[in-house]
């Protein structure tokens, strides 16, 4: 699995602005390192530490989103799609990997050719459903590697804003405010 990248000059006295903006500027360089060339086909390896860093990245930006008011979530959105197909994917990879020891088992057993053929089938169609959905995920890659949109996130990052207090779930869904709490000091 690959390494997150450190996140240099963020102290606990940092403006949080300041902390945001390296953060989230770290984990972009860090996901977009390890699929460079969107032209050519990246190995599992590749796939895997993009899946792990995407994550990094997400949940940054989750964390950091109250300083993007509606900035971030097609980002987020384009993660969590990326991060569901490489999930299948990996689930498709390691699923395949097991039919294949199975069939190696069952040819060193002289096992009947049916027996292997519906395996070797099954282990076709993982291979299929992997390549069908390495595709789909390459429509997103290309669409998040064009250069105006990593100057436009790049650009992003750069100018947290303002946070704003968030609703109370009650009210983001319709219901009438609540009773405000009151806060209690000791004299």
């Amino acid at each position: 699995m690959a390494r997150p990248l450190r996140v240099k000059k963020v102290h606990p006295s940092s403006p949080i602005e300041t902390a945001a903006v390296r953060i989230l500027g770290t984990r972009l360089k860090e996901f977009y390192s390890h699929w460079p060339d969107p032209r050519r086909t990246p190995d599992a390896a590749q796939l895997h530490n993009l899946r792990i860093s995407g994550k990094r990245l997400r949940y940054s930006a989750e964390g950091l989103r109250d300083l993007y008011p509606d900035r971030l979530a097609l980002l987020i959105d384009l993660l969590k799609r990326g991060q569901d197909l490489l999930g299948v994917m990996q689930d498709c990879e390691t699923q395949r990997m097991a039919v294949e020891r199975e069939i190696a088992t069952l040819r060193r057993r002289d096992a009947q050719q049916t027996e292997l053929s519906v395996l070797e089938r099954l282990a076709l169609d993982y291979r299929q459903r992997q390549a069908l959905l390495l595709e789909q995920f390459r429509e997103i890659w290309l669409g998040m590697t064009i250069p105006e949109f990593r100057k436009s996130l790049r650009a992003m990052i750069a100018r947290p804003g303002q946070i704003r207090p968030r609703k109370p779930a009650s009210e983001e869904a319709g219901a009438p405010p609540s009773t405000p709490l009151h806060l209690v000091t000791r004299d």
